[in-house]
């Protein structure tokens, strides 16, 4: 019976170590994680080509068309629009509203991304302000340079209240949404690599 539960003893061990292992890689990940979300926007009285904003509140879509009006950016791009939403009946008003382009098709970060960079080689942009949640910044602009590497991308973080606080992550919500992007942006770092592989070895019409 001895011999019958050693094995199975060291595999167990083995198995609590490989974990114990890739927790501590985890959460010393996400304290790093923590340290390059920005904690405000940079370079605010540069002018780029163009602005470019993934939506997910009025609060960054305010701050986008801010500069805009500002002349801080040439172009416009407001991506990941909800078809539903009256956003072009505000945009109708400002002055110079045919350089801003709503962007109706993106539905998450890579689609955001997708769009921003096709609308930036279409207005050949050069230089690119990136505006979105400070929380949301890294994974953003992952997606974004890797599709767009010769554009220079300033990021312009909008910081929620929740951020605002000393000790952010003492509050359980703000922690919880961290650990989330945290999760996403390790994703993203995994699925680049593997698909830039496929495109390699995969034939084109095979895909």
């Amino acid at each position: 019976m001895g011999n019958v539960l050693t094995p199975l003893v060291l595999y167990g061990l083995r198995l609590l170590i490989v974990i114990a292992i890739g927790g501590c890689l985890w959460c010393t990940g996400l304290i790093l994680f923590t340290r390059i979300i920005p904690s405000a926007p940079l370079e605010t009285i540069r002018t780029t080509d163009g602005i470019a904003i993934f939506t997910g509140g009025k609060t960054r879509i305010d701050v986008a068309l801010d500069l805009f009006q500002q002349q801080k950016g040439r172009y416009l791009l407001i991506s990941g629009v909800n078809p539903d939403a009256n956003l072009s009946i505000r945009v109708a008003q400002i002055a110079h509203h045919s350089r801003i382009t709503l962007g109706y098709d993106a539905l998450d970060t890579v689609g955001n991304a997708e769009e921003t960079a096709a609308w930036a080689r279409l207005h050949r942009i050069r230089t690119l302000r990136l505006i979105t949640s400070n929380y949301h910044m890294p994974r953003s602009l992952f997606e974004l340079r890797y599709l767009l590497p010769i554009v220079d991308i300033i990021p312009h973080p909008v910081v929620g209240q929740s951020f605002l606080k000393p000790k952010w992550w003492l509050d359980p919500k703000t922690l919880y949404l961290v650990i989330q992007e945290y999760n996403k942006f390790l994703f993203a770092l995994i699925r680049r690599p593997i698909k830039d592989l496929q495109a390699i070895l995969i034939p084109r019409g095979q895909r």
